[in-house]
């Protein structure tokens, strides 16, 4: 089986640990099953239009150059709406599976509607995420002033 794995940290500290980290599982579970590495997609940072290799994978996997996506948890690759549309469109027609190391998602047992809940479950968090972020950078500017 021709895989793709995807790989995206946002964490501006230790960025190359999170990186190798999520590589060297990803790449020992493809060893284990004897699968061949067709790509690795990597995107670091936290703004979304960031996800440029992302939007390269998704590309790629339209265009049938591999038959699997793996990576370590849902919450890599589902932070953007209408990637994930297409992702799991890919995955109903049987162009693509996706795989996660965590077992939320394995598309070859048949799940693909999990790939809708985690999608919106993962841009909750992320919008909820992004306020605390921004309330929190206004209240220590507000303070700061005073």
């Amino acid at each position: 089986m021709k895989c793709a794995i995807y790989i995206r940290t946002a964490s501006k500290n230790n960025t190359d640990y999170h990186l190798i980290t999520q590589s060297e599982r990803l790449k020992r579970f493809i060893s284990d099953r004897n699968w061949q590495l067709y790509n690795s997609y990597i995107d670091t940072g936290s703004v979304p239009n960031k996800s440029k290799n992302l939007q390269a994978m998704v590309n790629d996997a339209q265009n049938n150059k591999f038959d699997i996506i793996l990576l370590t948890d849902p919450s890599r690759l589902f932070r953007n709406p209408e990637l994930s549309a297409k992702l799991k469109e890919l995955c109903e027609v049987g162009a693509i599976q996706i795989t996660t190391l965590d077992g939320a998602i394995n598309t070859l047992q048949g799940n693909v509607d999990k790939i809708s809940l985690y999608a919106w479950i993962i841009e909750q968090e992320s919008t909820k995420l992004s306020q605390r972020i921004k309330y929190s950078k206004k209240k220590h500017l507000l303070e700061k002033q005073r």
